[in-house]
């Protein structure tokens, strides 16, 4: 939070009248060229209304979490103020409200949303951290630009030499982004943003891609850390998460059985079967554990749902109400159904592209879990099991 704490001090030096003679405060005109909170977008910055329309998705808890791990961080900020330049204290706020004649003091909010994301030294050695390049940080996104940004260390006419920014003695470094696709002229140079999902680029920068391929939804057991990140049906690494967190509620089944079988059968059991019995006893894990998943993930998607629905009423609204953004209606359109909801769409290169957006997402691992459950109730029905027969045909 320490350049947090640097930019915001700009703002509330100028506001008491002291910037000229804070000597160590020397970046106010780049802030200056910098959008007011205003028009930042992100959902950190969602009225009471914008924030009703994320209800149901993971986006609305993700978003709660950050404001408040934001607000703490503000509070520790503010008492650090109250300490050595108490003077200032009173206005490192996350929200402030400027004077009527004034220009907006910014929070602490907008220092957050307003810092990007590239990582100029994205090793385990050398940690990365978010930053401010003046011109470069302006720069828009685009999916798939091949982007590479490098740090240069300055030859003696003021131009980069081509030697790694670690070697040498200290010096003046260049920060360049390098775009390996022709630009024509008057074109727009793009950045890369890296594949992000629509739910991290509203959150963290605010806009959406009408047709994001990268957009995946988090799965997460009730009271286990490890969080799941599930993108749509043959994208890399979705069928391993699906595996995972079927594996994760299996285990959690087994190990109550363990310790039932334990207090059963007394300290000495060692854990192994080769009975029928057990194979049974697998069988019905197998089955509670696609069941109690496949539960929550109709909830989850009857959620959704609810929220596609309030998107729907208010995009079809003459006049929608003024506490909702039309760029934030648009945007959440795009994170919650996509914009080939309608059936099979088409890319920007004319390729078919399925649904998209979270509500597609979730009708995967939906039928999924199906697929798990009926497996279950069919080798319980193969062994003889009455309460194994019968398919999942619910939802």
């Amino acid at each position: 939070m320490f350049i947090c704490s640097y930019i915001v001090a700009h703002w509330l030096a100028r506001d008491s009248g002291s910037l000229e003679s804070a000597r160590e405060l020397r970046h106010f005109p780049y802030l200056e060229t910098l959008p007011p909170l205003q028009l930042l977008s992100t959902s950190l910055t969602f009225s009471d209304a914008e924030m009703e329309l994320l209800k149901g998705t993971n986006l609305y808890g993700a978003t709660i979490d950050r404001r408040n791990e934001l607000l703490e961080q503000c509070q520790q900020c503010q008492s650090v103020f109250k300490r050595y330049v108490p003077d200032l204290a009173d206005g490192f706020t996350l929200y402030v409200s400027a004077p009527a004649s004034s220009a907006p003091t910014q929070p602490l909010i907008f220092v957050y949303c307003v810092h990007p994301n590239p990582s100029l030294a994205p090793t385990a050695s050398t940690p990365s951290h978010p930053v401010l390049l003046p011109l470069l940080d302006s720069l828009n996104h685009e999916r798939s630009t091949p982007v590479t940004w490098m740090v240069d260390r300055m030859g003696s006419a003021g131009s980069p030499v081509t030697q790694p920014a670690s070697s040498g003695p200290p010096g003046e470094l260049a920060v360049s982004i390098v775009v390996g696709s022709e630009i024509k002229a008057g074109g727009e140079v793009l950045n890369n943003y890296g594949p992000k999902p629509n739910s991290e680029l509203i959150l963290g920068y605010g806009f959406a891609l009408s047709m994001n391929p990268d957009d995946t939804i988090i799965l997460q057991l009730g009271g286990s850390p490890k969080k799941w990140e599930i993108a749509r049906k043959g994208r890399p690494g979705t069928a391993e998460a699906l595996d995972g967190i079927f594996r994760e509620a299996f285990d959690r089944l087994l190990i109550a059985w363990k310790a039932d079988m334990k207090e059963e059968l007394g300290p000495e059991w060692d854990g192994n079967h080769d009975d029928k019995e057990f194979e049974v006893d697998m069988l019905y894990m197998r089955k509670d554990a696609a069941q109690m998943l496949l539960e929550a993930s109709r909830s989850r998607l009857e959620g959704l749902l609810g929220a596609k629905e309030r998107l729907d009423t208010l995009s079809a609204e003459p006049s929608p109400p003024s506490s909702v953004r039309a760029e934030v209606l648009r945007m959440l359109g795009y994170y919650v159904e996509g914009k080939s909801y309608h059936g099979l769409g088409y890319s920007h290169d004319g390729s078919l592209v399925p649904d998209l957006g979270e509500v597609a997402i979730s009708q995967d691992v939906i039928e999924y879990l199906k697929a798990r459950l009926d497996s279950a109730k069919a080798e319980l029905h193969d062994l003889g099991v009455e309460d194994g027969e019968g398919s999942d045909e619910d939802g």
